[in-house]
């Protein structure tokens, strides 16, 4: 999976960990806003990835965002950080997910979500319930893939 670390420049969620994806455009369908996103912010070129669906919606604790995330198959491995909004890059397995609990934490405003803790990385919130509760769908998602 390729998850990013937003710029600590960004006024929202800085320096955290999540999906590369943004704000849906004015006539933008969310798939196209999520292709754009992934575009501009990790350098993904048109002929390098395939959609091969929309996972588990979720909304942000702090910020109440609507996020529509989808399973985009990538495959060439060249990148180009767009560095005003991506510190770094990261490729963690689906493995790795499927074997560390998703450890619930309770916010100060006492809203509930939980976080992966992977060594020096942490994934959390929205990011860890979307893949916490699409990690049977990315699999299933995936064996019906012929690669």
């Amino acid at each position: 999976m390729i998850l990013i670390r937003r710029s600590r420049k960004l006024k929202r969620h800085p320096g955290q960990i999540s999906f590369p994806g943004g704000f849906i455009e004015k006539g933008e369908t969310p798939l196209e806003a999520a292709v754009r996103e992934m575009k501009e912010e990790i350098g993904v070129k048109e002929n390098c990835f395939e959609v091969l669906g929309q996972l588990s919606s979720t909304v942000t604790i702090t910020t109440t965002i609507r996020i529509i995330p989808f399973l985009v198959f990538v495959s060439c491995r060249e990148f180009r950080l767009n560095k005003d909004e991506v510190e770094e890059i990261y490729f963690v397995s689906l493995e790795k997910f499927k074997s560390t609990e998703c450890v619930q934490v309770v916010m100060p405003n006492g809203n509930i979500t939980c976080r992966y803790p992977l060594g020096d990385l942490v994934v959390w919130g929205a990011t860890a319930r979307i893949i916490n509760q699409s990690v049977s769908q990315i699999e299933q998602m995936l064996k019906e893939v012929k690669r």
